[in-house]
């Protein structure tokens, strides 16, 4: 499982992916290296909060260390 980050801080991946969409709040991130792992996580969000009728939204932002998966609504 994937630790949620305040603030922006560092999180540690595992080897198989485990979204922790359903704990996060407006303005809690994780942090992915690659870029195409952080695109599909992006999506990822997307299906999810379609999926649970929620009018939640996810950002993709691009950080010194990698990219950040974002709940910004």
């Amino acid at each position: 499982m994937m630790q949620i980050d305040k603030n922006h801080t560092e999180v540690k991946i595992e080897k198989r992916l485990s979204y922790p969409f359903v704990k996060m709040e407006v303005g809690d991130s994780f942090l992915l290296t690659e870029y195409k792992k952080a695109e599909s996580a992006r999506i990822a969000a997307l299906l999810f909060a379609r999926r649970k009728s929620l009018e939640w939204k996810f950002s993709l932002r691009k950080v010194s260390d990698g990219w950040r998966v974002v709940r910004v609504h």
